[in-house]
């Protein structure tokens, strides 16, 4: 694999998935093959929030018992 970016296929998989790697902090980079080739290229981000009652449905709902 060339180090420039020539349109070398090869070149252009790799640069997609090292741009994949620094835009996500967490999730995944699926690659799809077929027939031994790099057919598609996937980039999953997941998002993560502190643990609190906000969003929690067993919190929500524990409150509305409390209030009605």
């Amino acid at each position: 694999m060339k180090k420039n970016d020539d349109g070398n296929p090869d070149s252009l998989i790799m640069k997609e998935v090292l741009q994949g790697m620094k835009k996500i902090a967490y999730g995944e980079i699926v690659i799809t093959i077929h027939d031994s080739r790099i057919v598609q290229i996937e980039h999953r981000e997941k998002k993560r929030f502190p643990r609190t009652n906000c969003g929690d449905c067993t919190g929500r709902a524990q409150q509305e018992q409390q209030e009605g």
